[in-house]
């Protein structure tokens, strides 16, 4: 007599693994939206103002799911069969298809929206709280649409071999729905907002520090007056004066051996001070060490990277974050410093002086993050890279400037640190000469003929 192996499952248990699975992504997306209406109660009943943290977090989810699970229907196995199966439901799995692009686009507004709700809080509350419950009223349909025509067809229409087709894909890595890498990231990030969210809305409760944004620039946060500075006999910067206010990037431009390491250095404490003052959010820096001044969140990213050579790259974020200790804060910011640099992460074990300069400089970049600086001092962050990495690096400072980082950037290129800043200082030998916005140095005549070759 033949047995039947044990492992030999029937048409209906696989129908009934697919269509778990698929429910299971749904229910999460259900207490997503459950807990996305409790944080707008709570943002517009009880006047509380947004966590940005864990609402991106959400946003991270639901964007994720948009862009691995429906960002073409053929790309997933249930829906390509059941198109190929039934050729009128193809229509509507394009529709539902287009459906999470236009919700991917949304999460972006979104993103920009709760932005400026925390800048002007709470004025930009109104703009942001209609966006959301459309978005989360656009979603609850659509996953009805899902639940109410797609499974349902699915279910009458597809044969065992289909179903048993469509469980294998499981083991696809590159299946956004089945693929078990793709749904241990949906898990992943299903986690981190359960850590974030409040315990009285049935989450763990993590503290956690509020993701920085950018303030209005007009606060002053670093004030530099008369600045003299010498080696041995040698005076290198004679009575400098710089203003830096919140939130702004500040470039520094000049020729080299003009002064402008000189001043980071001593803006950190690295080189002494002969005269002038130097004022940090109303704190005399003069009178605080160099360690201190990290811990008020003065951080510099050095020129020529100066990363721990023979130490990981995992060990040289840590080190970044040395005065904070081994926190599940510093955990967390260093899968943000990971996903903010991917290649780290991929070379998290390798050790530093293994990398190619564009990647030790995002090293650098991300060692100096990982100590929450509120000032970021810039030197020559593009010295000696390629065209494509120097773009990169200076798409990541005006991301840190959206982030609430206040920079001051350091430069040799002009030109694309000008066009960056807000405003801007020429420095020669040990001198200001010229200072104005970025745009107004751009556009003079001495600058673009000393600096920018034109």
């Amino acid at each position: 007599m033949t047995q039947t192996p044990t492992n030999v499952a029937s048409e209906d248990s696989y129908s009934l693994q697919a269509i778990s699975t698929i429910v299971q992504e749904h229910q999460a997306l259900w207490r997503i939206l459950d807990l996305l209406d409790e944080l707008q109660h709570d943002m517009n009943i009880n006047e509380q103002q947004p966590d940005e943290t864990l609402f991106n977090n959400i946003f991270d989810y639901v964007q994720h799911f948009a862009r691995r699970v429906h960002s073409s229907p053929e790309e997933i196995v249930l829906y390509r069969v059941l198109g190929e199966k039934s050729p009128e439901t193809k229509p509507l799995l394009d529709k539902l298809a287009h459906g999470y692009v236009i919700g991917d686009q949304k999460i972006n507004e979104l993103r920009h929206l709760l932005m400026v709700c925390m800048e002007r809080w709470p004025d930009g509350r109104e703009d942001f709280s209609h966006a959301l419950a459309r978005f989360t009223e656009a979603l609850r349909k659509h996953i009805k649409k899902e639940e109410g025509v797609v499974i349902p067809r699915a279910r009458k229409l597809l044969s065992e071999d289909d179903w048993h087709l469509i469980i294998e894909s499981r083991d696809q890595a590159n299946d956004p729905l089945f693929g078990e890498r793709v749904r241990d990231e949906f898990r992943e990030l299903r986690h981190r907002i359960v850590s974030y969210t409040p315990e009285r809305l049935g989450g763990l409760g993590l503290h956690h520090a509020p993701r920085r944004t950018a303030q209005h620039a007009t606060e002053e946060m670093l004030t530099i007056k008369g600045l003299k500075t010498s080696y041995g006999q040698i005076e290198a910067l004679h009575g400098v004066d710089i203003r830096i206010n919140s939130g702004e990037i500040v470039s520094l431009v000049g020729a080299n051996g003009a002064g402008k390491s000189t001043l980071l250095m001593t803006i950190s404490g690295l080189q002494p001070t002969d005269s002038g003052s130097i004022t940090f959010e109303g704190k005399d820096l003069l009178k605080i060490t160099t360690d201190q001044r990290v811990a008020s969140g003065i951080v510099q990213v050095p020129e020529g990277r100066q990363v721990f050579k023979d130490l990981s790259v995992e060990d040289n974020l840590l080190l970044g974050a040395y005065t904070r200790g081994r926190s599940p804060e510093v955990e967390d910011d260093l899968e943000r410093m990971y996903e903010k640099f991917p290649i780290l992460r991929q070379k998290r074990r390798n050790l530093a002086g293994e990398l190619s300069g564009g990647q030790q400089q995002m090293l650098a970049m991300g060692r100096a993050l990982m100590a929450k600086p509120r000032l970021l001092l810039l030197d020559e962050p593009s010295m000696g890279l390629a065209p494509l990495i120097i773009e990169e690096i200076f798409n990541i400072v005006k991301e840190l400037k959206n982030e609430g980082i206040t920079i001051f950037l350091v430069e040799q290129n002009a030109s694309q640190a000008l066009a960056l800043a807000d405003r801007g200082y020429v420095l020669e030998t040990g001198r200001v000469v010229i200072e104005g916005s970025g745009r107004e140095l751009l556009s003079n005549e001495k600058v673009r003929e000393a600096y920018l070759g034109m």
